[in-house]
């Protein structure tokens, strides 16, 4: 590559490519014409599991959403509001011997909710059930009961 005039040249080309991948990523044909949905609901989270063993099961269930300006602090559990709490999360120490439910809500409505329900058992059966409301409407609704060693069940949600 001693020629300068080659250099100059295979850097011309570069640059024209370099410039006609730019302007291809960057089309028009990726942007959407249709305006985005700033559609709002609110949600609810009704889950009761009995008998949990606070020293062998594991249980995880935690939901997160928030809205377009980026307030996430929307949530009351059992009819309590949690001021500066950025999700709702219940753990086995919130559930013990006998059947406790628990209604996870939104104080208001929220452009997105997402959300994780991990429960293994490790001990005798473990029944659970919940159900995932948007608007008063029930889009999820599971119920089951884990038996044996090990037996889990693990889901993650987005609406």
């Amino acid at each position: 590559m001693k020629n300068p005039k080659f250099k100059t040249a295979l850097l011309g080309v570069l640059t024209l490519l370099t410039l006609g991948l730019f302007t291809t990523g960057c089309s028009s044909d990726d942007n959407s014409s249709e305006p985005f949905k700033q559609e709002k609901d609110t949600y609810k989270i009704t889950v009761t599991l009995a008998d949990v063993d606070q020293d062998r099961d594991y249980v995880s269930i935690t939901f997160v959403g928030g809205t377009i300006t980026g307030k996430t602090d929307v949530w009351k559990v059992n009819g309590v509001v949690k001021t500066n709490e950025a999700a709702a999360s219940l753990s086995k120490k919130d559930f013990g011997t006998g059947a406790k439910t628990y209604v996870i809500e939104t104080t208001e409505p929220i452009h997105a909710l997402t959300g994780s329900v991990q429960i293994i058992n490790y001990g005798a059966d473990l029944p659970f059930n919940y159900t995932i409301e948007k608007a008063g409407k029930v889009l999820i609704s599971e119920k089951a009961t884990l038996s044996g060693d090990g037996k889990d069940f693990t889901k993650q949600y987005t609406f």
